[in-house]
């Protein structure tokens, strides 16, 4: 018997729980590497999932339109059309944190 853990930063399980999560914004930790394999780096944001591909597991990322985002572009501004337009591409391996976000 499974039990869902309550609260609501409810952290998500790739690929399992992404199309149950995916209208909601989450909040993604994850490493690139780059093309020669040599350093890695990490990245975090919160971000609404755009697309996903079990067969090449792989996630589409966009900016997420929250609080914490339209702050970068000044107080009271919205998203700008590049934000909107930014998209993130990740494999799932290198996903380490995919949890729901609340601006709470």
């Amino acid at each position: 018997m499974k039990v869902s853990s309550p609260g609501v930063e409810r952290v998500i399980r790739v690929p399992d729980d992404l199309e149950r999560f995916k209208e909601r914004s989450m909040y993604v930790r994850y490493v690139m590497t780059s093309e020669d394999a040599a350093t890695a780096q990490e990245g975090d944001g919160v971000f609404r999932l755009i697309s996903y591909d079990v067969d090449l597991c792989e996630c589409t990322w966009g900016i997420a339109d929250v609080k914490i985002n339209r702050q970068q572009t000044g107080k009271g501004r919205p998203l700008s059309k590049k934000q909107r337009e930014w998209r993130l591409q990740t494999p799932f391996e290198s996903l380490k944190l995919v949890r729901v976000y609340s601006e709470c």
